[in-house]
């Protein structure tokens, strides 16, 4: 197969790469759906007056989404700086215990 279709069929693949990979993405998908969920409530009338969205929900929810995205990364930059590795997270101890049952 060609190297541009599949740049990774080289590498192997293990069954702890594809839990951390599980472990992150449920991560990502919680910190998401909350982000949507709270941009949602704050930008979007409950009684719709037109399909698309106006002007003002929609720079709303860019400046929402923006807000989420920055302080993501202002708290991983904190969280990294302090030197916390993935052994101090909940996540990570309950992937570990599963691990060596």
């Amino acid at each position: 197969m060609s190297m541009f279709l599949n740049p990774y069929a080289s590498q192997e693949l293990s069954q702890e790469k594809l839990d951390i990979a599980s472990v992150q993405f449920e991560a990502m998908n919680t910190s998401f759906n909350a982000m949507l969920r709270a941009c949602l409530e704050k930008c979007i009338p409950h009684e719709y007056g037109e399909a698309e969205l106006n002007k003002g929900e929609s720079t709303c929810i860019d400046r929402c989404v923006a807000k989420a995205h920055f302080t993501n990364r202002l708290v991983g930059g904190f969280v990294h700086a302090r030197g916390v590795g993935p052994d101090r997270l909940r996540h990570y101890e309950r992937f570990q215990s599963d691990r060596t049952q």
